[in-house]
């Protein structure tokens, strides 16, 4: 068994000596629902119920440990333990009664401390789970097979942090890269200026590009352009900033948090896509299959969109790089219903041909579907 040396060690019995061997290859971050410490939490699994998790992180920080990491818990349905005997770390965080608040910047803190030890001790990937059994780190509500009839845990906001903030801050301290320096005051009161990039593109005082003149539109559009006096138009300046900010405050952020510059989440929720990232017509690619593989070899019906999906694809384990070439031909097909074999469809639902729902679970990062 694994334990985490700064946790409190509250070792749950008969849990840690009886329940079965994992390979930890996902870590999985849950709110509790209520505002306690680990010990509390602790007294709650020993004593009210078995759905244990491995960790619990108080608002303060404070860390405790449960069951060691390569012991099956039971706080993530299908993701404890599967047949190949791999499993996932749980990990609960201190909450409102209704799991809506954000992270403290003490639980963020304990957070990143945590997953970079998952990561070191254990080589769980630093990436964001692309399918409920696919390795990496995730939050509870991202996918049904995590729980018993759907979770909406933890809330939107802490979706957000952990999107925008947590695990870029894990990849950057488990790599030794420096993490995107953080937002320089300005010289006297007034809104931060600073610039971030996303896809390429850049967002913030100072960018230019018909990127910013998109995100003024959908501020405008969504009743956040009060401080414009003039526009939006092309170049960013502080009126943008504060309109941004003035909608990242609507969504629940406050603090360094809602400063007015975009992260990954916030920007997708305004604008409903990425710019910068490839789209995908869900109707050219389900064409692409049903035509690729009877027609000549190499034939591509949407070649440029089969191969970002043949990318995804490769990524995950699910075709050879040497056949990511653009035709949506019989191995591609294969590869794809492999793909929705692991998301738990079975028999005609996977059959190699994408769907809205499979499709969206490959696009995370990678493309937007549209149609």
């Amino acid at each position: 068994m694994a334990w985490y040396e700064p946790a409190e060690k509250m070792e749950l019995q008969p849990e840690s000596d009886e329940q079965p061997a994992i390979t930890p290859t996902q870590a999985i971050f849950h709110s509790v629902a209520a505002p306690w410490r680990p010990r509390r939490m602790f007294e709650y699994w020993r004593d009210s119920t078995r759905l244990e998790s491995h960790f619990g992180v108080g608002y303060d920080g404070s860390v405790g440990q449960f069951v060691g990491t390569e012991t099956r818990a039971d706080a993530n349905m299908h993701a404890n333990r599967r047949a190949d005997g791999t499993g996932a770390v749980s990990v609960e965080t201190a909450s409102d009664d209704q799991a809506t608040d954000p992270w403290t910047d003490a639980q963020i803190a304990a957070l990143i401390a945590l997953g970079v030890w998952l990561h070191q001790r254990h080589g769980i990937p630093l990436r964001v789970c692309p399918s409920w059994d696919a390795p990496g780190f995730g939050v509870h509500r991202m996918f049904p097979e995590w729980s018993d009839g759907g979770t909406a845990c933890p809330g939107p906001v802490r979706l957000r942090q952990f999107h925008d903030v947590v695990m870029p801050s894990i990849i950057a301290a488990a790599t030794g890269t420096t993490p995107p320096p953080a937002p320089a005051p300005p010289a006297g009161p007034g809104p931060v200026r600073y610039r971030t990039t996303i896809n390429g593109l850049e967002y913030g005082y100072g960018a230019h590009g018909p990127q910013v003149l998109e995100v003024g539109q959908a501020l405008v559009r969504q009743g956040y352009g009060a401080a414009y006096q003039v526009g939006p138009d092309q170049d960013w300046r502080d009126p943008d900033t504060l309109n941004y900010q003035a909608y990242q405050q609507s969504l629940g952020y406050t603090g360094d948090a809602a400063d007015g510059v975009p992260g990954i989440v916030t920007l997708q929720l305004l604008l409903g896509h990425l710019p910068g990232t490839p789209a995908v017509s869900l109707a050219h690619i389900i064409a692409a299959a049903r035509t690729d593989p009877g027609a000549a070899q190499g034939h591509q019906t949407y070649g440029a969109e089969a191969l970002v999906v043949e990318r995804a694809l490769a990524d995950d384990g699910f075709l050879d790089p040497r056949w990511v070439e653009g035709s949506f031909g019989s191995r591609t097909v294969q590869a794809y219903a492999a793909f929705q074999r692991s998301l738990g469809y079975t028999g005609t639902a996977a059959d190699g041909i994408p769907g809205r729902r499979s499709l969206e679970r490959l696009a995370p990062g990678r493309f937007n579907v549209t149609d």
